[in-house]
């Protein structure tokens, strides 16, 4: 069982606040000094939520390139974070810096806990500071475009559509890994669809056709669209049909 434990306490300057950690279960890991300049109510818990994201993805307390898994658990000190993964919270507003708890880490058991003792005594191992300008996105990395943010309900309409055989308490626990790799595999090229009546349709509704991605071996589409403000993000996967070709290779 690996664990990262946070605690949340206010700091002494404003939207500021001191986030405890550890993943150990003999001394405390460190302090994270966190910084929300992003207009945001429960600015305390959005501050908790960029500490372990920042954490797992950034630094990597709990080992590299990790995905959630039942033998992950997250002990936290907010009731809201708990609710958030399992998308039963009405603070909507918190719900994009918690996407991550929904997608790559939604199969990490999270627990709540108040008890300051294990930290309040102790000397941090290290002490960092963290600027929260806004939602850190979720992302894989899709061959030949880079990085492309992932959502919730992406995960979800995967999972439908290529884990059909898979249990309920083990989906979450291989979808992630199952779309990174997806995503990465070298057999994936630019495809565009066959009939050009696709594009008069969007255009014609005041969209833009998104681009496609084809993995040849999995026959799987992926759709990435371009969001000014976040970059690409995939917003769907399918099967493939006949309404793909590849694309000629650029000379």
């Amino acid at each position: 069982m690996h664990t990262l434990k946070t605690h949340t306490l206010p700091g002494q300057q404003a939207d500021t606040y001191l986030v405890y950690w550890t993943n150990s279960t003999v001394r405390l890991g460190g302090l994270l000094r966190v910084k929300v300049a992003a207009k945001v109510e429960d600015k305390a818990i959005a501050a908790e939520l960029a500490a372990i994201q920042h954490l797992l993805e950034v630094r990597c307390v709990l080992g590299n390139n990790i995905s959630g898994n039942a033998k992950t658990q997250l002990v936290v000190s907010s009731g809201a974070i708990r609710k958030l993964q399992r998308r039963q919270s009405d603070k909507v507003h918190l719900a994009p810096y918690a996407n991550f708890l929904c997608t790559r880490f939604a199969a990490c058991p999270i627990t709540v806990e108040k008890d300051t003792r294990w930290f309040r005594e102790q000397i941090p191992v290290t002490e960092e500071d963290l600027l929260v300008s806004g939602p850190r996105q979720e992302t894989i990395r899709l061959r030949g475009l880079g990085e492309v943010s992932v959502t919730r309900h992406v995960l979800d309409r995967f999972v439908d559509r290529a884990l059909v055989d898979q249990s309920s308490d083990q989906v979450m626990q291989v979808a992630w890994k199952k779309l990174s790799r997806l995503a990465e595999h070298q057999s994936v090229k630019e495809v565009s669809r066959q009939s050009l009546w696709a594009g008069v349709i969007h255009n014609r509704d005041g969209k833009q056709e998104g681009r496609y991605f084809l993995n040849s071996v999995q026959q799987m589409v992926m759709v990435v669209t371009d969001n000014p403000n976040e970059g690409p993000r995939l917003v769907t996967t399918y099967p493939v049909t006949r309404h793909f070709r590849q694309m000629a290779q650029a000379a």
